[in-house]
């Protein structure tokens, strides 16, 4: 299980998502609301988009985040960003490729996914995503994060809109009402995101929208996100309809 934040809108200091009273360093340290641990001690990462390059910037670290001496990129900016805190799956290693964000160019531009949650509590569904995979799929880790951030990419790559991918995604792994899996993607102009049994709050401001695990501070703007619910952001808009009934 891990806790996850994603922002959309103009220039924002990375420091103000990391550093906030209860941002991704204190959700990392002390979350207040996950279910299965009490910390997320195994590493974690940001992606951000500068709003010039269409590339995303990226930092994975396998140390905590309180405790990480090496990142020099509070200061910088994005536009459009992706932050995860990691508790390790069972059965998977502590290695900087095991940790969100994963980024991958796409027709649509670069993408980024996370995962809150755990795919692989049953064996016969890990064989079912992993059977799902093209056949000339190499990956780089050993995570259930992975194996779904690379179904999402069939999706999108065989044109699917980000939210329709994504919902494509759930629909194949199909949790049941035990499992907690909450997805994240990101791309420089979008937020797609799925609650299953995680929490997820949403602050739409003039300044900009952040989703979050839990909400960064005490404003009383956010507003949680239904559970079993599809979220899409974009600059102009933000919707949230039920996963179910989506095909």
């Amino acid at each position: 299980m891990c806790r996850h934040l994603a922002y959309l809108g103009p220039p924002l200091r990375l420091g103000d998502l990391i550093d906030a009273p209860h941002g991704l360093m204190a959700q990392g340290h002390h979350p207040r609301e996950m279910i299965v641990a009490n910390e997320n001690p195994d590493g974690w990462g940001i992606a951000w988009w500068d709003g010039i390059s269409p590339e995303p910037n990226r930092y994975r670290a396998i140390a905590e985040i309180w405790s990480d001496t090496e990142f020099a990129h509070c200061d910088a900016v994005g536009t459009a960003v992706l932050g995860a805190v990691r508790k390790a799956s069972p059965g998977t290693t502590l290695r900087s490729v095991n940790n969100a964000p994963f980024i991958a160019d796409t027709p649509r531009g670069s993408l980024a996914f996370s995962l809150n949650g755990y795919a692989f509590r049953d064996p016969q569904v890990e064989a079912h995503l992993r059977g799902c995979l093209s056949p000339e799929t190499r990956l780089d880790g050993d995570t259930d994060s992975e194996v779904l951030f690379t179904l999402l990419r069939q999706h999108v790559d065989r044109g699917e809109p980000l939210s329709d991918a994504l919902a494509a995604v759930h629909r194949t792994l199909a949790p049941s009402t035990e499992e907690y899996v909450n997805m994240l993607a990101v791309t420089a102009d979008q937020i797609v995101a799925t609650t299953w049994h995680h929490t997820l709050y949403v602050r739409r401001t003039a300044v900009g929208t952040t989703v979050a695990s839990e909400p960064l501070d005490g404003d009383h703007e956010w507003r949680r996100v239904p559970d079993q619910h599809l979220v899409v952001v974009d600059r102009d808009s933000l919707t949230t309809v039920p996963l179910e009934g989506l095909r």
